[in-house]
């Protein structure tokens, strides 16, 4: 054996040098808390904390450097000297096994294991309980994850709780850092974060009832071809003109827009000196509005290639925000080139990709519900009350991709034809029609507004 000779003061500073970094949680043995191990405002001797065990007798064995010391465990350990020197204890109890958190000669010493706990009744807000340190002065980082995936921008000591965690494990990685030792990472056990149940209730409604016409407290036409609103082609190159006289609520109470060639070539389009198509659009702009909660719709949607129906929201900022900076939420978009898909887009700074799901019977042939449940942190798109699409602010992967689903947004609906999403219209294509049967609007759980001008 090789033996050194050194100064007391060179002991000390070398002893000094420590670091924890978990292998075993309590969470992860059997009817066990972990024991823990922590060294002394000294730096020279480690001693340990035994673990919670549901009953038996309990060893205890030193581990250094992955090997076991021999005989039972002495309550203190004398601090190695030498840096990398691994240290752990182990526990078993009825053949069961904990270890503690590991100590690493050189890094930062972290005396037990990092523990996360709500810090409110309504457990909404998670926050982070760190053991104490050695060398005392030593800086901690945070990382949230969900999952083993980092959550994006959670770098605090606390961590509010989005939508979108409902389902998932959460919990920190934590880094410290020390001026003149290594660094020590240690990660908490998870909270799994139950699925709140959702209770939606009734606040509006507009029923299409027939025999009364469409209701000018609510709804207002926006006739044309965008020209007349500086957005020719209505922005898509589309290549309808749209009047109010092509919706009527009918017979059986559903409000049905109906597209035509017939009478197009008297009107003068932006691309033409005859238009191609004649349809309509309506929107609540300036009349009702609506922040958070579940809009609904029930639709029967066009058959034809190049139809385009849509039931969407703008951000009621728009004039001041121009698109896409107020945002946009696609309900649903229906084209009769893929009559079994469904539609359902964010549309935002640097965002707007869609979400799909199919139809087996497509959705001309009868009526359909279509669905967002829109909160401050989510979307989610629906079909018959099935999700099919999940809009998270906290998934948002660039600064430039901003949330903008924080205000109030109106309501659109019409019967577009053609243009870049609509695609090509079939020649043979003479006429086509959409019809709402009701368009519905409830809190969910208390939360939603509706906003009458």
């Amino acid at each position: 054996m090789t033996k050194f000779k050194c100064s007391a003061l060179a002991i000390l500073l070398l002893a000094l040098h420590f670091s924890s970094i978990p292998v075993a949680r309590a969470a992860d043995t059997p009817n066990s808390a972990a024991p823990t191990i922590s060294v002394d405002a000294s730096g020279k001797n480690i001693s340990y904390k035994t673990g919670t065990w549901s009953g038996g007798a309990v060893t205890a064995s030193w581990i250094v450097n992955g090997k076991a010391t021999p005989g039972a465990a002495k309550k203190v350990l004398p601090a190695p000297s030498k840096k990398g020197t691994s240290i752990q204890l182990r526990e078993t109890s009825s053949g069961v096994s904990a270890l503690s958190n590991r100590i690493v000669i050189g890094n930062v010493i972290v005396n037990g294991f990092t523990k996360i706990s709500y810090v409110d009744d309504k457990q909404t807000t998670l926050s982070v309980t760190v053991p104490t340190t050695f060398p005392k002065v030593s800086t901690a980082k945070y990382q949230w994850l969900k999952g083993p995936f980092e959550i994006k921008g959670a770098h605090s000591s606390t961590y509010v709780l989005a939508t979108g965690d409902q389902g998932s494990d959460i919990s920190v990685r934590v880094t410290f850092t020390g001026k003149g030792f290594g660094t020590t990472t240690q990660e908490s056990t998870s909270v799994a974060i139950p699925v709140a149940t959702r209770s939606y209730a009734l606040a509006w409604s507009d029923e299409f009832n027939a025999g009364s016409p469409l209701n000018p407290k609510i709804w207002k036409t926006e006739d044309g071809d965008g020209v007349a609103y500086n957005n020719r082609g209505w922005g898509n190159q589309e290549r309808q003109y749209y009047l109010s006289t092509q919706s009527t609520i009918d017979s059986s109470g559903a409000l049905t827009m109906a597209a035509t060639r017939k009478g197009a070539e008297t009107i003068k389009c932006y691309y033409a000196a005859s238009c191609e198509w004649i349809s309509s659009k309506f929107v609540t702009k300036g009349l009702v509005g609506f922040k958070y909660g579940r809009i609904e719709t029930r639709v029967k949607g066009p058959i034809g290639a190049g139809t385009w129906a849509a039931f969407w929201m703008l951000g009621a900022n728009i004039d001041d925000r121009p698109w896409p900076g107020c945002g946009e939420i696609d309900i649903t978009e229906l084209l009769g080139r893929d009559p079994s898909t469904v539609y359902g887009t964010p549309h935002g700074p640097a965002s707007g990709q869609s979400y799909t799901t199919t139809l087996a019977n497509g959705f001309a042939s009868e009526y359909h519900t279509y669905a967002v449940d829109w909160l401050p942190d989510q979307i989610t798109w629906y079909v018959d009350g099935k999700a099919y699409g999940s809009h998270n602010k906290s998934e948002l992967d660039d600064p430039s991709h901003t949330w903008v689903f924080d205000h109030e947004y109106y309501l659109l609906a019409n019967l577009a034809m053609g243009g870049t999403f609509g695609g090509a219209i079939d020649p043979a294509l003479q006429d086509a029609t959409t019809s709402f049967d009701y368009v519905r609007f409830y809190t969910i759980n208390g939360l939603g507004e509706v906003i009458n001008h």
